[in-house]
């Protein structure tokens, strides 16, 4: 039992670290288009993951509910 917990610990700390990797890579994205300004001396601090959130949010939840309501997921 010991270790099935500790390999589960293991198993969900690996997945937190590739799910932070990619929130990582989502703002950088956002950075490199404009859609959120990083403050080069302050690095990723708290104030440009809440823009990039907002941003997501904002601008993209909505617009993605939209095509997936016009059925934009059938073209292929």
């Amino acid at each position: 039992l010991r270790t099935i917990i500790k390999e589960e610990k293991a198993r969900l700390h690996e997945n937190r670290m590739l799910q932070l990797q990619l929130v990582d890579e989502i703002v950088d994205l956002l950075i490199e288009r404009g859609a959120v300004r990083q403050d080069p001396q302050l690095g990723y601090d708290d104030d440009l993951y809440q823009d990039a959130l907002d941003y997501v949010r904002d601008a993209i939840v909505p617009t993605l509910t939209d095509l997936a309501a016009r059925g934009a997921y059938d073209r292929k």
